[in-house]
């Protein structure tokens, strides 16, 4: 049978009052954008615990490949986060493949575009999991907020 047949793994959905995690598995953020994308979410009802490594910055990526990594792990291994957003894109995220442990990943909502889609890819084929294209805090939430958006990510992502 093929992966694309498996079951899968639907995460519970997302309600205001919820934690929102924010990582960066790529690129170096630009501070501004992330903090007003922080801000805009939780205009929308949530709280939001943004990743050590998020504002960091080696070379042009947020950090080191296994910091950046343990950020992602921490974050799934939170019981009171329930979806796991990424700042922005970039290539530099299918390097953290190698760091992922199978065993400690436990399943909630994963959200990101660009080159995330590695990673996404990655918890579709590896877990079972639903995972969801969509905004990202700094480049979409942070540069172009708009009504539109968030009713569709909060129709999708709690619905």
């Amino acid at each position: 049978m093929s992966d694309v047949w498996k079951p899968r793994i639907k995460p519970r959905r997302l309600s205001p009052g919820d934690t929102i995690g924010v990582v960066a598995p790529a690129g170096r953020v630009e501070p501004v954008d992330l903090h007003r994308g922080v801000l805009r979410l939780e205009q929308l009802g949530f709280k939001v615990i943004v990743g050590k490594q998020v504002e960091k910055s080696h070379r042009y990526l947020a950090g080191k490949d296994p910091d950046r990594a343990a950020d992602l792990r921490w974050m799934f291994d939170q019981s009171d986060i329930r979806a796991v957003l990424c700042a922005r894109g970039g290539s530099g995220t299918a390097r953290l493949l190698r760091f992922l442990d199978r065993d400690r990943l436990a399943p909630k909502i994963f959200l990101g575009c660009s080159d995330v889609t590695t990673l996404l890819l990655y918890l579709f084929r590896t877990y079972g999991w639903v995972t969801f294209h969509g905004p990202m805090v700094a480049t979409q939430f942070g540069k172009e907020p708009n009504r539109a958006m968030d009713e569709n990510f909060l129709k999708v992502l709690g619905g």
